[in-house]
C-alpha cells in the first residue's frame, strides 16, 4: 500500500487522529479476541465434565460472543465519529471547506453525475468530445474509463484524491461490467442510468467506497503491521461491511427521484447524499 511515513495520518497536535486509530486499533482487538474465543470452542470437554456443565460453559461462550459483537459495534461507530471530527464536522466536509475530507470527493462526484447526464442528453460520443477525448473509434469501454479517472480525478495526490478515484474507479467499473466491455451497451447503460433513482444509487455507493477509502488508506497498513494481514484484513472488511450496509438502508428508505441533475438542484443532491450517509453512520456533528 505504500511506505510506512504514508500510515502516519493527520496533523502534529491533532486529538482527532489519536482517536482514530484508537478505533480501528480496538476493532482489531475485538477479532483476536473473537479468534481466542472460537479456539476455546473448540476444545474437548473432559471427560468428568456433566451436562449441566457443559450447558453452562457454552452458555458463558455465548455471552462473551454477544459482549465482543456490542464492544466491535461500538469501535466502529467511534471510528466514523472520528473520521467526520478530522475533517471539522460534517456541514465542512458536505461543503469542501476541510482540507482533510470531502473535497476532491464532491469534485470528483461533480464531474461523474455531469458525465452521466451528457451521455444522456448528446450520447457518448459527444459527451466525451466536450471532455477532450477524441474520436472513439477503435477505442474499447476501459480506454474511457481511463479516460474519465483523469479527468474526474483532481491534478494534486493526495489521500482525498487518491480515495476519490478509487471510488470514481469502482463506480465505473461497475457499469463496465454490466456492459461486458461493449461500448454501445456501456452508453446505453450510463443513459438509463441517468434517469429514475439509477444515478442517485451510485452515488450513494460512490461516498460508501470513498469514506472507506480514506480509512483504509491511512490505517490498513499499520494494522497489517502491528496486527498481521489476516486481522487488518478482517478488520477492514467489518468497516467496509458496515458502511455499505447502512447505504444500502438509506437507499431503501430515502429514495430520490425526479432530480434535475442540470441545475444547481444537481449539486445540492450530492452534498445531500453525502450528508446523509454521513448521518446515517456517525452521531457526531
Amino acid at each position: 500500500m505504500g511506505t510506512t511515513q504514508r500510515i502516519i495520518p493527520g496533523v502534529t497536535g491533532q486529538p482527532n487522529w489519536k482517536d482514530l486509530n484508537k478505533s480501528i486499533t480496538n476493532i482489531a482487538k475485538t477479532i483476536e479476541d473473537e479468534n481466542e474465543l472460537n479456539d476455546e470452542e473448540k476444545d474437548e470437554p473432559t471427560k468428568s465434565e456433566t451436562e449441566e456443565e457443559k450447558l453452562k460453559r457454552e452458555q458463558e461462550i455465548a455471552k462473551r460472543y454477544k459482549t465482543i459483537t456490542k464492544r466491535r459495534n461500538n469501535h466502529v461507530k467511534k471510528t466514523f465519529n472520528a473520521i467526520v471530527r478530522t475533517g471539522g464536522g460534517k456541514n465542512n466536509i458536505v461543503k469542501g471547506r476541510s482540507n482533510s475530507i470531502g473535497r476532491a470527493g464532491l469534485k470528483s462526484a461533480r464531474k461523474l453525475t455531469s458525465f452521466f447526464i451528457g451521455v444522456s442528453s448528446n450520447g457518448l460520443t459527444e459527451a466525451l468530445s466536450q471532455i477532450g477525448f477524441g474520436s472513439l473509434e477503435g477505442k474499447s469501454v476501459q480506454n474511457v474509463i481511463d479516460y474519465l479517472l483523469n479527468y474526474c480525478s483532481d491534478s494534486s495526490v493526495g489521500m482525498d484524491e487518491t480515495a476519490a478515484k478509487k471510488a470514481s474507479c469502482e463506480i465505473l467499473n461497475i457499469v463496465a461490467q454490466e456492459s461486458g466491455n461493449d461500448i454501445d451497451k456501456f452508453e446505453q447503460l450510463l443513459k438509463d442510468y441517468a434517469t429514475g433513482n439509477g444515478l442517485k444509487n451510485l452515488i450513494c455507493l460512490y461516498w460508501g467506497i470513498y469514506i472507506f477509502e480514506h480509512l483504509s488508506q491511512r490505517f490498513e497498513e499499520k494494522i497489517a503491521q502491528l496486527r498481521g494481514e489476516q486481522i487488518s484484513r478482517e478488520t477492514f472488511k467489518i468497516i467496509k461491511d458496515d458502511i455499505q450496509g447502512q447505504v444500502k438502508v438509506l437507499n431503501e428508505h430515502r429514495p430520490i427521484s425526479n432530480i434535475n441533475w442540470h441545475a444547481d438542484e444537481g449539486k445540492k443532491t450530492i452534498e445531500q447524499i453525502f450528508k446523509s450517509i454521513l448521518n446515517v453512520i456517525c452521531d457526531d456533528n
